[in-house]
């Protein structure tokens, strides 16, 4: 099975009766983002590449918003999945991202655990051991967007609103600004600074922002576009990035622009393979680490390559495309369970 044929599958599983396919370019972005900006601290952590005034530049930049861009997407779908009652909601969320979350830490820890000597973050079997309360590297994303939608679903269930959520975020987030102490649970400080976004976007509501959309010029989306990504770029020169208060509006700013930037890409039908990383997000999330510190490794350690561009460039397109190849061929042995406990179908960080 080719990946078009395969792509044709996955979309042809999909319970959406209208694709919108703005939103796989959103995520496709948003996970692009995510591989770079992993690519390059791992090149920096092993010396590989050396920091710079641009790099560092780079670094904020993309971490002021890529993953706000996640959480904002997921809960602009929340309420079509409270359709169902909560506990098959949540059943759900177990099958689409606590399944995989522990799956992946697991393989990811024991190749951390393994290959030790070799890696940026050394770790050992007890790091293993504490993933159900302690998330390891970017697992702490699967880890606090399940424990959002767990306690979302709860408020859903309470007959409590959208906008309550949305406030009960903001003023989490302000004890947050206040440096207000939760205990010493990690997971809780994560909650309360990403719940916000995925909270707009459970307000904002997936039918709601298409409509906005699609009575949007074009030179107002390319405008977003610009001024949005510009203006991220020129808080984090003035180093406002690390600004409490900044930090969500900043985030808001590129989202505003990445889902923009997908609508125009969507409208053109331009670069199309971006498209197919945002169906494939949650399959490059979790094993796009692995695949891209084998490479850096095996190129480094065993044909003495340290060229930073070659590194760049052959670490990002394995990050993307080895954990593409690998569902393909767990859909060709029809065994999905590598990502989920569900029979395949199209899935994403999102779900």
């Amino acid at each position: 099975m080719t990946q078009e044929e395969f792509l044709k599958t996955v979309a042809s599983n999909t319970s959406m009766q209208r694709r919108l396919y703005w939103v796989d370019y959103a995520k496709g972005i948003g996970i692009f983002l995510v591989v770079v900006g992993h690519v390059l601290r791992g090149l920096l952590n092993s010396s590989i590449l050396q920091p710079t005034t641009l790099l560092n530049f780079v670094d904020s930049w993309i971490y002021a918003f890529h993953m706000p861009l996640f959480f904002f997407i997921s809960g602009l779908f929340v309420q079509r999945s409270l359709s169902k009652p909560l506990n098959s909601f949540m059943l759900d969320k177990v099958y689409t991202i606590a399944y995989p979350y522990f799956i992946w830490s697991v393989i990811q820890g024991i190749f951390q655990t393994v290959g030790s000597r070799y890696t940026n973050k050394p770790s050992s079997f007890t790091d293993i051991l504490k993933i159900g309360y302690e998330p390891i590297m970017q697992f702490w994303f699967l880890y606090t967007l399940f424990a959002i939608f767990l306690v979302y679903g709860i408020f859903n269930k309470l007959k409590l609103s959208p906008v309550f959520f949305l406030v009960f975020s903001i003023l989490i987030y302000g004890l947050h600004v206040l440096d207000v102490s939760f205990g010493p649970w990690g997971v809780l400080y994560l909650f309360r600074r990403h719940a916000i976004y995925f909270a707009l976007g459970a307000v904002i509501g997936s039918n709601v922002l298409t409509s906005l959309i699609e009575r949007t010029k074009l030179y107002i989306l390319l405008l977003i576009i610009l001024g949005g990504y510009l203006l991220v770029g020129l808080a984090v020169q003035l180093q406002f990035a690390e600004n409490l208060i900044a930090i969500p509006l900043l985030a808001i700013l590129g989202i505003g622009s990445s889902i923009s930037l997908a609508v125009v890409l969507e409208k053109f039908n331009l670069v199309s393979s971006i498209k197919n990383w945002g169906i494939f997000s949650l399959e490059i999330f979790v094993a796009h680490t692995i695949a891209a510190s084998i490479l850096r490794i095996g190129i480094q350690k065993i044909f003495g390559i340290t060229d930073p561009v070659i590194h760049f460039i052959l670490g990002t397109t394995i990050g993307i495309y080895a954990p593409i190849a690998l569902i393909m061929i767990c859909s060709k042995l029809e065994f999905p369970y590598m990502f989920t406990l569900k029979k395949l179908k199209r899935r994403s960080i999102a779900t």
